[in-house]
């Protein structure tokens, strides 16, 4: 096979990787749906609460929830970031180095949390951690009644005002029947003398200051007693929407499953149509260039575009020994842009190259005894030689190797 021809083989091979990423772009829009659907799902039925620690402590022990724990990694999420931040345990990135501080990043953090608890909800899992939130209310609502769920009692310190309230009154009583008395003459002849009336002024001040402390205490024991019930009131108002939140978990966790299904029926046939055609560029392709090397698709081109190399066995050598150097990544970049400027530039005999490809890959997919029932409209996409084309500008601009990964994730897609 001539230079040209396996330049135009390896374009081809490009073309089919980008196809495949393009579909990948298509799931990744699905899945982008179905979180939108998913986070107003879960803001119905719970509104902010959250579960961001997969490790509940329960009975001085701890309940591990393992299928949390694999959706946060999976979205990327990092647990106790504030903590691993101070210990310098997250490097800066431009975005934290522009801004100077780490809150979005925080923010990003906390969003892939909540897009894994999101989905969690669909997980029998969450069983146990919605009983923990009720076990939590009804501790509250029993603290609350006691009046210890604050650092003041208010329970108690209503009853011990209203109690110091009762005694000033019942002295400022007993002062006010002194004082009628001495009217009335039952301790000797009033005569209106100055002694007399200095006594009296002395027994009248005792007297309303003991009304007013008597209010004061009042007035406070009041205060304390609207605060008590204001705090049983919140906490009965917590225990209740615990309550109803563990009757209609299983409501709602058939409701996050229906979601993530449609989901899952939406990507199936495009995952099996990219394992099949992908099946299918192996087989056409790997005579050519082993798949395990696909990943450097774009450097094996430009070794050959720019005549450092003449077969795909030189180009592979030359990759190799970029690999060990620490230009690969400047090389990366400068084949990337290369190829988008041979793929703009001879696009046209390029497109019939890929069209010739596309009809072998087409035999392929029947020689490898495919299951094609219900996959036939994407891989008549996946097939058609103009979508490759299209797909092969849409994507000039991506490494083979985030072509490859796109493929991959695609294939496994979970």
């Amino acid at each position: 096979m001539e230079k040209q021809e396996v330049l135009n083989e390896l374009y081809a091979l490009r073309a089919g990787l980008s196809a495949i990423s393009q579909e990948y772009d298509k799931a990744q829009a699905i899945d982008g749906k179905c979180d939108e659907v998913l986070a107003a799902n879960a803001e119905d039925f719970c509104g902010g609460l959250i579960c961001y620690d997969c490790r509940m402590k329960e009975n001085d022990g701890k309940i591990y929830f393992h299928g949390l724990e694999k959706l946060q990694n999976r979205y990327g999420y990092i647990e106790g970031i504030e903590k691993k931040i101070q210990n310098g345990e997250i490097t800066e990135d431009e975005t934290v180095k522009a801004t100077k501080s780490w809150a979005s990043k925080i923010d990003e953090n906390n969003l892939k949390g909540k897009k894994a608890f999101n989905r969690w909800l669909a997980d029998d899992e969450c069983d146990a951690y919605f009983n923990s939130v009720l076990l939590e209310a009804q501790k509250n609502r029993h603290a609350a009644f006691c009046g210890d769920i604050s650092n003041v009692n208010y329970k108690k310190e209503s009853k011990r005002k209203t109690k110091r309230s009762v005694i000033f009154f019942c002295v400022a009583a007993v002062f006010a029947i002194f004082l009628a008395l001495m009217f009335a003459g039952a301790f000797g002849k009033w005569n209106e003398g100055i002694a007399d009336i200095l006594t009296l002024v002395c027994l009248i001040i005792v007297a309303a200051a003991l009304i007013i402390a008597g209010l004061v205490y009042l007035g406070t024991a009041k205060a304390y007693k609207t605060k008590y019930q204001r705090e049983l009131t919140e906490a009965d108002s917590i225990l209740n929407s615990a309550q109803w939140l563990l009757d209609n978990l299983p409501q709602n966790k058939k409701k996050t499953r229906e979601i993530l299904k449609e989901k899952d029926d939406n990507i199936a046939p495009i995952k099996q149509s990219c394992n099949e055609f992908y099946a299918a560029l192996a087989k056409h392709f790997n005579p050519l260039l082993d798949e395990r090397d696909w990943q450097n698709l774009d450097l094996v081109i430009f070794e050959l575009e720019t005549r450092r190399a003449d077969t795909v066995k030189e180009a592979l050598q030359l990759v190799d020994r970029e690999l060990q150097t620490e230009r690969i990544q400047q090389t990366i970049v400068q084949a990337t842009k290369q190829i988008c400027y041979e793929i703009r530039r001879g696009f046209s005999e390029l497109k019939s190259t890929i069209i010739n490809c596309t009809k072998a890959i087409c035999s392929q997919l029947f020689e490898v005894n495919m299951q094609l029932t219900g996959i036939s409209r994407q891989l008549s996409e996946l097939t058609d030689g103009v979508n490759l084309s299209n797909a092969l500008q849409a994507k000039a601009n991506v490494t083979s190797a985030q072509l490859l990964n796109d493929v991959q994730t695609i294939r496994y897609y979970q």
